[in-house]
């Protein structure tokens, strides 16, 4: 039995929530991540997509926006990957080592927050009306 740490259970994998994204385009899925992880970070947003990792900043940022396309839309760490043009390992180096900062108070709660809205923007919780839409 895993020990309780408030919500956080010890030795357990982060919340993952599966979302349909089968036929949603990249381009949504980077759009969304762009709009919310380089305002909280302040990076270009291009430098969230770079083939290079760029400066340590930016290469946070990335990682933070790979871990949140994982835990808040479900996304197997091959997914993320393309979406990030990047190998599965790197998503999943990425994904370890923000989970290992949540200890630190104030980059949980952003996350929790981003996570939120990214949960929220999801085209799988979109109304019936805007699927339809975005399936066109």
């Amino acid at each position: 039995m895993a020990r309780s740490f408030g919500c956080i259970y010890e030795n357990s994998q982060p919340k993952r929530v599966r979302t349909a994204f089968v036929g949603i385009p990249d381009q949504f899925m980077r759009e969304m991540l762009e709009q919310a992880v380089s305002r909280v970070f302040e990076v270009p947003g291009s430098d969230l997509w770079s083939g290079t990792r760029g400066r340590p900043r930016a290469a946070f940022a990335r990682q933070v926006a790979m871990y949140l396309a994982h835990v808040a839309w479900g996304l197997a760490l091959t997914e993320v990957g393309t979406v990030f043009s990047r190998d599965r390992t790197t998503v999943a180096h990425a994904c370890g080592l923000i989970e290992d900062l949540r200890d630190d108070p104030v980059l949980d709660r952003s996350l929790e927050l981003l996570e939120g809205v990214l949960r929220a923007l999801s085209p799988a919780f979109a109304p019936p009306a805007v699927q339809r839409c975005l399936r066109s």
